[in-house]
């Protein structure tokens, strides 16, 4: 018999929150296929069976939050009995029932009425035709007597058409991503400075080198945040520090089915173009696929988010704290511009925004970033 426990995915994991079970209970497993998804506050990963046999209790629910360590699933042979072990393995939820002002109301009728409704014989009988539950109506006589126009008053609010709704509990990282961009919003003073950028010989030069847009800006910002130390930092607000860095770490922003999640690409301004773009393809691959390791999205000194492939111009980015600065780009569009020579030429343009956290950083400072950014994009020497 084989106790599988809530696995633990990084130091601080604490808690984790099941995701899905791929298996249901008496079917067989085989050791290292997928057995069910986990996510915690940072990652969500497949968990392999560590043994082969049947899956004789499944005791962690899905969409349930238990702590590391607290088994969760008993694997076995078939016809093994585990009565004997079940509370030693029942699981430590986080979550508690709660008993509904619904059900705590009707409890407190029928105490009141002495376990007893009572009710006059009219409403009983219309209750009665009409299959009623007269511990679901609330009477308004005397000492709580249900009367007659109780019940068509119950009756009349049930014909309503009900609104169809289902209550979808969020994930462990979802509620990691609603929280942060929480504390972003309620402690950065944010402010956002957008500029227009030509990226057309960019662009050729991306598709010369076979290597994405994105790959290309992270190898130009690398350079600006060399050169502009103070983007590349945390600020602690507690101890009112800022924590410039030596190492560029840019974190990308990689839409995923689970939610939002930041691959970091290491010491970005030691890497060269190419391995850049194997960098972004790999961790961004492994983050929709939900196999990336909490490493490679930790340590980021620095944000790009790129919705230019999703029909998007201008978009105002959250900053990622305890970073001090974000880089949104929009998509490239064909526009005519017109020229030092007063002629109309074709051009790819694109909107950058930077979103700045305004405490540590002056308007003028963030202008004169995307100004350097700009001149790396529209006259583009990799090297």
């Amino acid at each position: 018999m084989y106790e599988i426990k809530m696995p633990r995915f990084g130091l601080t994991m604490e808690s984790g929150f099941i995701e899905k079970w791929f298996k249901k209970e008496k079917d067989e497993v085989k050791k290292g296929e997928p057995l069910l998804e986990v996510s915690s506050e940072k990652i969500t990963n497949e968990v392999a069976s560590p043994a082969s046999g049947i899956l004789l209790k499944i005791i962690g629910k899905e969409k349930e939050e238990i702590k590391v360590g607290t088994v969760i699933a008993i694997i076995g042979e078939e016809g093994e009995k585990i009565e004997e072990i079940k509370e030693k393995v029942e699981p430590e939820k986080i979550t508690e029932a709660v008993e509904t002002e619904e059900t705590s109301s009707v409890r407190a009728a029928l105490s009141e009425r002495g376990g007893r409704i009572k009710a006059s014989p009219l409403s009983k009988n219309i209750a009665r035709g009409k299959n009623l539950d007269l511990s679901q109506i609330r009477g308004t006589g005397p000492d709580g007597r249900i009367e007659k126009k109780d019940v068509l008053v119950f009756l009349s609010s049930a014909s309503e058409k009900k609104v169809e709704f289902k209550i979808e509990k969020l994930s462990g990282l979802r509620r990691t991503i609603a929280e942060r961009l929480s504390k972003s919003f309620h402690t950065a003073v944010t402010l956002t400075n957008t500029t227009e950028v030509d990226f057309t010989e960019f662009k050729k030069l991306m598709k010369e080198k076979n290597v994405s847009i994105t790959s290309g800006l992270v190898f130009v910002l690398s350079k600006v945040l060399k050169e502009l130390n103070k983007f590349n930092a945390h600020f602690d607000s507690d101890k009112k520090e800022l924590i410039i860095f030596d190492d560029i770490n840019i974190g990308i922003a990689v839409d995923t089915e689970k939610g939002l999640m930041v691959p970091v690409i290491k010491n970005a301004d030691k890497s060269n173009l190419k391995t850049i773009n194997d960098q972004i393809k790999k961790l961004a691959g492994e983050a929709r696929n939900g196999i990336i390791s909490e490493n490679d999205i930790k340590g980021s000194t620095f944000t790009l988010t790129n919705l230019g492939m999703m029909r998007t111009e201008i978009f105002t980015p959250v900053i990622n704290p305890p970073e001090v600065a974000i880089l949104g780009m929009g998509r490239i569009i064909k526009k005519p511009v017109v020229t030092d020579e007063d002629k109309i030429s074709i051009r790819e343009l694109a909107y950058l925004s930077l979103s700045y956290d305004h405490r540590i950083i002056d308007g003028a400072d963030a202008a004169k970033f995307l100004e350097k950014l700009a001149k790396l994009i529209e006259s583009p020497v990799l090297k």
